[in-house]
């Protein structure tokens, strides 16, 4: 087993939990154990980490080093307020888009 790939096994067998909000590399990314001699060398994930991971786990974005704190995003929320056009639809049975009524 290469070095990579035991810090990798260690920090999940250590952190994650898989009934825990996120997923095993948004948990390990989020981890704040600053004294484990693996830290620094854990694997933090490339993909975004929802605000809400950070707060089900009690963590404020400024707790997480450089790393982990780029990643960290506010969901979006899907709204209709704003735009331009109606909503659309696409029926499969008579193969046109048909305009949604507003909610």
């Amino acid at each position: 087993m290469s070095l990579r790939k035991a810090i990798n096994a260690m920090c999940r067998q250590c952190i994650y939990d898989n009934r825990a909000a996120g997923t095993y590399a948004q948990q390990i990314a989020c981890c704040v154990i600053s004294c484990c001699p693996l830290h620094a060398y854990r694997p933090v994930t490339t993909s975004f980490i929802p605000a809400k991971v950070l707060s089900c786990y009690g963590i404020a974005a400024d707790e997480l080093d450089d790393r982990a704190r780029s990643l960290v995003r506010d969901e979006v929320q899907d709204s209709v307020e704003g735009q331009n056009e109606p909503l659309l639809s696409f029926d499969p049975i008579l193969g046109a888009k048909l305009k949604r009524r507003p909610r």
